[in-house]
């Protein structure tokens, strides 16, 4: 019963791999699990490779004139976006009173959501990016190219200051840390620990972003009046509604996709190494 239970899980293992791999792989497997020499072992070493990480054919088959065309396209995803974002949320973060204060809530909430689902969606859909840039370097090329292009979005609107460029250069310097960070956990194994990592970056470096404003000492910019005088609700509203935070989201988020969706050994290595 263990031997079946143990070839199932062979079985099941090699189902990962491509099919013209499935069969090398699966015999090879069944080569080292009959000299291992107890019942405990075998079942260990059958168990560890049906629920060990999946081999990714699709990230593997990108050709190089797809690459370029997938790090144009992201190249464009990081600078347009962003662009066309900041100015539309004015429309409504720019005001507010008690009758449309609901459903800007709503909203807030919603582009945190929709922010971090566009960044999965972007990643997906781009994954030659990191054939063209090497996957630890993915974050600070997206965040470089995003910190250009909001500076460069503000400085055409007017807003740029040296307060503000200095808490964008903090942000910058602080997300390319903490995004890298993120990516060198996720190439040990630990995705999990690297979207914890992820998600802690957020708000760490959103406050370096708003080091000259009353935000980084956790002021709820007076939203009180709107949330019966809690403060929780308030500042979180106040935080919420920032769209440079959806930015933020968006970016990481990206960034992080591309990192867990990479493959650095093309199918015909894989091969290679099979009949070696």
């Amino acid at each position: 019963m263990i031997s079946r239970l143990c070839h199932t899980l062979l079985a099941r293992a090699a189902r990962r791999w491509p099919v013209d791999l499935r069969a090398a792989m699966l015999a090879e497997w069944q080569a080292e699990l009959h000299v291992l020499p107890t019942t405990a072992q075998r079942l260990r070493y059958a168990a560890s490779l049906a629920t060990s990480r999946p081999h990714r054919e699709g990230a593997v088959l990108i050709s190089p004139q797809r690459a370029v065309a997938h790090g144009l396209l992201w190249l464009a995803l990081i600078t347009v976006l962003p662009t066309v974002y900041l100015p539309l949320a004015l429309n409504w973060t720019s005001g507010m009173d008690p009758g449309t204060v609901v459903w800007q809530t709503w909203v807030a909430g919603g582009s945190v959501v929709a922010a971090a689902v566009l960044g999965a969606v972007c990643g997906s859909l781009t994954t030659g990016v990191t054939r063209v840039i090497e996957p630890m370097s993915v974050a600070r090329w997206t965040v470089g190219v995003g910190y250009v292009t909001v500076v460069a979005y503000y400085l055409v609107g007017g807003g740029l200051d040296g307060a503000m460029l200095t808490d964008m250069t903090y942000w910058a310097l602080s997300a390319v840390a903490l995004c890298t960070l993120a990516a060198k956990v996720a190439g040990a194994g630990w995705r999990l620990l690297s979207w914890v990592i992820v998600v802690i970056a957020v708000p760490v470096t959103f406050w370096f972003a708003h080091l000259h404003s009353a935000l980084s000492d956790f002021s709820a910019l007076g939203m009180e009046y709107f949330f019966g005088g809690e403060y929780l609700p308030a500042f979180l509203f106040a935080v919420g509604k920032q769209e440079l935070l959806h930015v933020i989201i968006f970016l990481f988020v990206y960034a992080h996709v591309l990192v867990l969706r990479h493959r650095a050994a093309p199918v015909a290595e894989a091969s290679q190494e099979v009949a070696a």
